[in-house]
């Protein structure tokens, strides 16, 4: 795989979703193991997290790798 080929936006886009996968697994096991709540319950709030992370995530890495 070249990385040098990659356009910004598949650096946003690919970097984004790591960072809110990351962040969905943390909070899924802190409202799981932390909060005791329900693990569906849990795993939707994980979810709805990834969501919003992806979205602001992607969008301040696109104006950092389009500079």
């Amino acid at each position: 795989m070249d990385l040098n080929s990659w356009t910004p936006d598949d650096n946003a886009r690919r970097f984004a979703t790591l960072i809110a996968t990351a962040s969905a697994v943390f909070t899924f096991l802190a409202l799981w193991m932390g909060a005791a709540l329900h693990p569906l319950l849990a795993l939707l709030l994980a979810a709805v997290d990834a969501v919003i992370v992806w979205l602001v995530a992607r969008a301040a890495l696109r104006v950092y790798f389009r500079r």
